[in-house]
């Protein structure tokens, strides 16, 4: 479909409009882009969300992680004063 095409001319016709009618040729470029633009933006996002989100689950896990470990800290401190005590 595309081997019969001359690239050449194209791109040269394409230089000539542009030159000779330059707002027309800003329009259908923005008009072309425009969709292009619009995704972008949506996954981009859409992305800043996903990265928002991970972050938080990794402060969420970092607090518990820690929660855990001050818990077990105390927890051996119980158990090393009881059983001194017990020594006593």
């Amino acid at each position: 479909m595309f081997e019969d095409w001359d690239w050449q001319k194209l791109a040269v016709d394409t230089v000539i409009f542009a030159a000779e009618h330059p707002w027309q040729f800003v329009y259908y470029v923005l008009l072309c882009l425009s969709p292009l633009f619009l995704i972008s933006s949506i996954l981009a996002w859409k992305l800043a969300k996903q990265i928002e989100q991970k972050e938080k689950e990794k402060k969420k896990k970092a607090r518990r992680e820690a929660n855990i470990r001050k818990s077990r800290n105390t927890n051996k401190e119980k158990e090393k004063t009881s059983a001194r005590e017990k020594q006593e």
